[in-house]
């Protein structure tokens, strides 16, 4: 099994290709098997761990992740880093990023107490300068995914580790304590995860204002509106569309008169792309001209204008693209399953107040789509109101978020006993 020979990265391909409970539940395993491994690699050459830090009433927290720069990881954890409360916390963050610095980068730079940029440092050596910081709690962002070092948590440079909003499922390290999560993404079966929840009361992330921005704005004005004819879309990633997916979103399509597919992927370049999409979409009855492919890297947002509705991935499902289609207008129609993986639009849509929008099985999510494609006085509302909704939602609220976050690392930390000198007044949000 790969997971046997260190190859992390492949599990996040798995994601989207389970079926059964038997396949979340080894997929679970693959991961614990890869952390074992690991945890059996790196005792053999432990760090050192120093006690110099003296006491001064607040709880020392770090970020791990390459992605604190412009990138959707990025966009979520800003709220965190612009709000903190400086009475009571130290924040450090720790990059990899082999690129130029941005101006996300500097902007986090200058609000944290420490930002250590190390480009080319080897996983025991960035475990090693990360203990010097002697931290409360060291969380991480990025999982396995690119120029992110996920195996420096398996030598506990700090006592208390956690995995948060760049992979949404356990790692496999027996060294990260924590998995955060709030009441929806949290899967009910809790063999699921490995790590014990830090559970946040509301929103698993919320928006941060230096990312969604006003610009580009959304039309007021709902596509079906002007056209005539619904136009479902997506901008998720291929590696997403499994076959069920593909045919949900056909049968979708042909359950509607006239109504239209949009894809805005880079992909849609490839012919070999566009071919493979036609085909699944001719095998339930939808011809060719029904399926718009737009070639974009980057410069999606403004093709949501063209959407009436976005329709989402499953199993696993969109995360930041869910959030940009829903803050350009877009409503968004999901499928909500037992993992966590599954589970993130359904936290977004319930955060809105948009629950009715997520089905629990496939024929719930066509039934969904149609329903609502058959509605263009709820598409057209849903339009002109959904940013407005979001910024009044626990999404847009980044300074209770803020709050929620750091008062769930003082609970844990608190709980564990790692800092007695952890300070304990009421949680107030600042800056």
């Amino acid at each position: 099994m790969f997971a046997d020979t260190g190859k992390h990265t492949a599990l996040m391909a798995h994601l989207s290709r389970v079926r059964t409970p038997q396949d979340r539940h080894s997929l679970v395993d693959m991961h614990r098997s890869w952390g074992g491994l690991v945890t059996r690699a790196v005792s053999t050459r432990p760090i050192d761990h120093p006690r110099t830090r003296r006491p001064n009433g607040k709880i020392r927290v770090g970020f791990m992740s390459s992605d604190l720069r412009a990138h959707p990881v990025a966009y979520f954890a800003l709220p965190l880093l612009e709000h903190y409360d400086r009475s009571r916390f130290e924040v450090y963050c720790y990059s990899f990023y082999q690129g130029e610095e941005d101006p996300t980068q500097k902007q986090i730079t200058a609000w944290v107490d420490g930002f250590r940029w190390w480009p080319h440092i080897g996983d025991r050596e960035a475990a090693q300068e990360i203990a010097k910081d002697e931290l409360d709690m060291l969380i991480e962002l990025g999982g396995s995914t690119h120029m992110n070092k996920l195996t420096v948590m398996a030598y506990k440079p700090a006592p208390l580790g956690a995995s948060w909003v760049g992979y949404p499922h356990s790692a496999g390290l027996a060294e990260i304590d924590y998995l955060v999560v709030d009441p929806y993404v949290l899967p009910e079966d809790p063999a699921l995860i490995l790590e014990k929840p830090m559970l946040l009361p509301r929103t698993w992330y919320a928006l941060g204002e230096r990312a969604f921005r006003q610009e580009p704005a959304a039309n007021p004005q709902a596509p079906v509106e002007r056209n005539g004819f619904v136009t479902f879309g997506t901008a998720n990633n291929p590696y997403k569309y499994g076959r069920e997916v593909l045919s949900a979103w056909a049968r979708i399509v042909a359950a509607v008169p006239g109504s239209r597919f949009l894809f805005v992927r880079p992909e849609s370049g490839s012919p070999a792309f566009r071919q493979n999409i036609l085909a699944a979409f001719a095998r339930e009855g939808v011809t060719a001209d029904r399926v718009r492919f737009e070639a974009v890297r980057g410069r999606h947002l403004p093709f949501y204008n063209e959407m009436d509705i976005s329709l989402d991935t499953f199993p696993q499902t969109g995360g930041t693209t869910t959030c940009e289609s829903l803050w350009m207008g877009a409503p968004v129609v999901a499928q909500v399953g037992p993992a966590m993986f599954e589970r993130l639009s359904y936290s977004v849509l319930m955060n809105l107040g948009l629950g009715d929008l997520c089905g629990r099985s496939t024929e719930d999510y066509v039934r969904i789509a149609v329903g609502l494609a058959n509605d263009p006085e709820r598409i057209a509302e849903l339009r002109r109101t959904l940013r407005a909704r979001m910024k009044a939602s626990p999404l847009g609220d980044t300074r209770q978020f803020a709050v929620d976050y750091f008062d769930a690392i003082e609970k844990a930390v608190k709980e564990s006993g790692v800092y007695a000198g952890a300070a304990s007044s009421p949680a107030a949000a600042v800056s």
